[in-house]
């Protein structure tokens, strides 16, 4: 839906996305705002913070909001936009992603992250993930209500994925609230 790289001074507001892929990448930006979206996205993540080598340097994500906003992960592309939210076959194969998630790709890393007042309804659970270096800091994540998760509903990964420059060490989690989850 929409890629975002190296943009500052962001505010996504009041969209509509429904989607084969991830509805919103924001990678290595600064000062950006999503508020009161309604983001569907069956095969991929909803909205994911990322912070790539895509610039050619590692450059954080940081000073992110993202504020009453619906994500989901399990009604048929179009579905949403057009009002009738028809849920897939039940033998249909479906990731059910439609997450709000911050990495993989997590080279620069994520400073000063707060997602407050979000409703995840039929799909993946929040995934923090820091595995390319990049440390994860300051995140508060509050008021959240999740519906019908298909997998883990809190998911926080540390690895050593390692992609990018040569000599790049293992990041690190600092300072993250997750507070009042339904």
């Amino acid at each position: 839906g929409i890629l975002a790289t190296g943009v500052d001074n962001l505010t996504i507001d009041n969209l509509t996305i429904d989607t084969n892929r991830d509805g919103m990448d924001i990678d290595c930006c600064h000062n950006v705002r999503v508020t009161n979206c309604n983001v569907n996205s069956p095969w991929d993540d909803g909205i994911c913070l990322k912070s790539s080598y895509a610039l050619g340097y590692k450059r954080s994500t940081k000073d992110v909001v993202i504020s009453d906003c619906i994500v989901s992960g399990d009604f048929q592309e179009g579905s949403v936009i057009n009002g009738t939210y028809k849920l897939f076959d039940s033998t249909a194969h479906v990731n059910h992603t439609g997450r709000i998630k911050l990495g993989t790709e997590s080279n620069g890393g994520f400073k000063n992250i707060t997602i407050t007042n979000c409703v995840f309804d039929r799909c993946a659970g929040l995934a923090l993930e820091t595995v390319d270096g990049g440390d994860l800091e300051d995140v508060s994540i509050s008021n959240i209500t999740m519906r019908d998760i298909y997998n883990m509903p809190i998911f926080l990964r540390l690895g050593s994925r390692l992609r990018g420059p040569q000599g790049i060490k293992p990041g690190a989690l600092h300072r993250v609230n997750i507070s009042n989850i339904v």
